[in-house]
């Protein structure tokens, strides 16, 4: 974690947790040194026209579009304009299968980091609409070590609440 500057709210310090969070997560999926575990950084993310993740990865064959968000807060938010920037990068990266022609997207993926504390991973629906808040388990045994990096947990704990609509047509809040 970078050194505690005197203004924490600053704009550079806050660049530098979200850079550090990132390099970490790359690092954890290229040291497993074996194939289909790889992931690359996407600088400047959050910048441009065109939407991109900050990562794109492989965990266990699987492809990853994930976004890094890193707090000293207990919560974690992505707002819906970058839950819209995240699944339109899911839309249109698109590989297909030279053997079957399948169409192959990116999961979306929310890589929360409470600094010191714990990361959690939370997948987005595609038909996702609105905000995305993901809390801090109070046990920090309960955080996410080993394993597959992108996978959810099995059981819902309260701690990701989706704030939204699922789909176009649907209306009310779901809890996905």
């Amino acid at each position: 974690m970078p050194k505690r500057p005197k203004n924490p709210a600053s704009p550079r310090y806050k660049a530098r947790m979200g850079y550090e969070g990132e390099y970490y997560l790359v690092k954890r999926f290229t040291s497993r040194d074996k194939p289909g575990f790889y992931a690359v950084r996407t600088p400047g993310s959050g910048a441009g026209k065109l939407p991109k993740p900050d990562i794109i990865a492989v965990d266990d064959g699987e492809l990853l579009a994930i976004e890094v968000k890193s707090s000293n807060k207990s919560y974690i938010a992505l707002n819906e304009a970058q839950v819209k920037r995240l699944l339109g990068f899911c839309e249109r990266f698109v590989v297909k299968c030279p053997r079957c022609g399948e169409e192959i997207r990116p999961k979306p993926i929310l890589a929360a980091r409470f600094l010191g504390k714990e990361w959690r991973f939370v997948e987005i629906p595609p038909d996702w609409e609105g905000v995305i808040v993901v809390r801090r388990l109070s046990h920090s045994s309960e955080a996410s070590r080993g394993g597959r990096l992108s996978s959810p947990p099995h059981k819902r704990d309260g701690a990701a609440s989706f704030r939204g609509r699922r789909g176009r047509g649907a209306s009310g809040s779901g809890s996905g």
